[in-house]
């Protein structure tokens, strides 16, 4: 909001805090992919990418294509046409050559998909730069050690251009299969080294695993997504700054007898007499609903203001009866 008007719902977004968290990261791994996927994890990419580029990071990350050319028309304003963009969700055979035109590169996961880009742009494929993503244990998109063999003679046949082999660790936190997927990440890279196959770079840690190993895990890059933006990548904090806030008001205040019901149902009965502030934020502001009755709260005047009731589309009730001032 740069009009000076107030607002009902603010969500503010600290770029200094962005940087700091991209200091810390670059600690750790000097060579960063930023995860930009869902615009920004919800921030917006027109107000995340400038924050990156600003920092000088030559690789960024989204899901769809869509998005890709959303980056690629920012950082033209930016004069980074150098940087990469890589999609690492599907791409549909018909976007193959707007990857091409606009030199976005996309992740290959599997024979199926790979053997349908190559029968529909044919020896074009060649001119795209590919990331081979592997399946190591999280068993959603890679290639199978089973694979391996097959994807050679592909690449080898049709002088694929291989950016980089990476991998995705699926929970960082069990250090024993997390080592099973790293042991098994090298060993395929060994094997497609031997039948000669060169890729620039190798990946497999996201922020979770950045901030829980040393840097026999962080290879060439490491993705960062969560991290940018503060989210704890562990069950630890880490250290890092979050830069999100959401901001409301209080729009109506009421006092409610102990035994009355708060909200929709009758699950949410009062055991006490209560001041109740509402909110106009609910679900379709992307609060999350049954969120009542955990530890879920907001900062009243500085205080916490627990959420009761059940969220609805868009109010929430929250408890300030021992807050004073409000």
């Amino acid at each position: 909001n740069n009009s000076g008007e107030t607002m009902l719902i603010e969500l503010r977004i600290d770029k200094e805090k962005i940087i700091n968290n991209i200091e810390k990261i670059r600690e750790i791994n000097n060579n960063i992919i930023c995860v930009l996927k869902d615009d920004a994890y919800g921030l917006g990419i027109e107000n995340v990418l400038p924050v990156v580029l600003s920092q000088n990071i030559d690789k960024v990350a989204v899901a769809f294509m869509d998005e890709a050319l959303k980056v690629k028309k920012i950082i033209s304003k930016y004069d980074r046409l150098k940087t990469s963009i890589i999609t690492l969700n599907y791409v549909e055979k018909e976007m193959l050559q707007t990857a091409l035109n606009e030199n976005i590169e996309i992740t290959i996961y599997s024979l199926s998909q790979l053997n349908e880009y190559i029968n529909y742009v044919k020896q074009e494929i060649c001119k795209i730069k590919i990331h081979i993503k592997l399946n190591t244990g999280m068993n959603r998109l890679g290639f199978d050690f089973t694979d391996i063999e097959e994807l050679i003679r592909i690449i080898t046949n049709n002088t694929l251009q291989i950016e980089s082999i990476f991998s995705h660790i699926s929970n960082s936190e069990n250090e024993e299969y997390t080592k099973k997927q790293l042991e098994k990440f090298r060993e395929i890279i060994k094997k497609t080294e031997l039948y000669g196959i060169k890729h620039e770079f190798t990946h497999i840690s996201a922020s979770p695993a950045l901030f829980k190993y040393s840097g026999e895990y962080n290879f060439d890059y490491s993705r960062v997504g969560m991290a940018l933006y503060g989210l704890e990548p562990l069950s630890s904090d880490v250290g890092l700054d979050k830069c999100i806030t959401l901001e409301s008001k209080i729009i109506n205040i009421r006092k409610v007898s102990k035994g009355e019901y708060i909200s929709y149902g009758e699950k949410n009965r009062l055991k006490e007499d209560t001041v109740v502030g509402i909110i106009p934020m609910g679900y379709a502001q992307g609060i999350q609903m049954q969120i009542e009755n955990t530890e879920a709260y907001v900062l009243v005047n500085g205080e916490k203001a627990d959420i009761i009731g059940e969220v609805c589309m868009d109010m929430m009730m929250i408890n300030i009866t021992n807050i004073e001032n409000v």
